[in-house]
């Protein structure tokens, strides 16, 4: 088959369908991981970033490459600097289900990330504030999708999860003024969290996660699922190393929590 015939039929099959069926259950998923190796870990999608390329894979044989090792996908539908679209989504969904990552300001937005098969949508509670925030969850609540708030603190995440207990709790190791990463304070703000929230909450290290020794350091600092972009999507063997490591140091892990 030719670049030309599998464009087409690749266009065909995941644009002009139509009518995607959603893989539900992001949070509840996640939880399984945490269950069965004491760290879930979700899987990103992201050709490049700010100011810099990632790596270049073709979405359908990556989505296959990864499910084998991850509970569930975030799949960067950002097209400015991320280089995303939504129509990457139904490609990964069928596989795990699908965290729709964008800067969401909107309801329509939401709207987009369902229709196209997303499970849950990211809600950044330093790009919103409150009161935002709370009408864009419950806008995605009502069309059955979960959400993963994203925070900067150990002191929001608390209050997040207090909110909104049925939603996933992020921190972000990066500083998305400055776009600067500490993993030291993605660690110190973990623990704080982890102290303080309860235990059906399900806390995600974002960020700076590039080797195993830092995701279980995440883990052992309280998080309860890892979100890995460019390390998976700059080696290719790193997913399965990872989940070789976990089920390796399940057992601790799981006494660690």
């Amino acid at each position: 088959m030719g670049f030309l015939d599998e464009a087409s039929r690749l266009t065909r099959r995941y644009r002009c369908m139509g009518g995607v069926a959603a893989r539900r259950g992001f949070v509840e998923a996640l939880r399984k991981g945490y269950e069965s190796r004491g760290l879930a870990v979700i899987g990103e999608f992201k050709r490049c970033a700010p100011g810099r390329f990632i790596a270049l894979h073709d979405p359908w044989r990556y989505a296959k490459q990864l499910a084998p090792f991850v509970d569930a996908f975030s799949v960067l539908t950002e097209p400015f600097w991320f280089c995303g679209s939504p129509d990457l989504i139904p490609i990964f969904s069928p596989h795990r289900p699908v965290l729709g990552k964008d800067f969401v300001e909107c309801e329509r937005q939401v709207d987009t990330l369902a229709e196209h098969g997303a499970a849950a949508v990211l809600l950044i509670l330093d790009e919103l504030g409150w009161r935002r925030l709370e009408a864009l969850y419950e806008h995605a609540r009502g069309l059955g999708l979960d959400a993963l708030i994203e925070t900067s603190s150990g002191r929001d995440a608390v209050e997040v999860a207090s909110s909104y207990p049925e939603a996933a709790v992020g921190i972000n190791a990066r500083n998305l003024q400055t776009l600067d990463l500490s993993f030291e304070r993605l660690l110190g703000e973990l623990r704080y969290a982890a102290e303080r929230i309860g235990g059906d909450v399900v806390l995600v290290a974002e960020s700076s996660i590039d080797s195993v020794e830092k995701a279980v350091e995440a883990a052992r600092a309280g998080a309860k699922a890892v979100l890995i972009g460019t390390w998976f999507m700059r080696e290719p063997d790193a997913p399965r190393r990872l989940r070789d490591a976990l089920e390796a140091a399940k057992q601790s892990l799981q006494h660690n929590s």
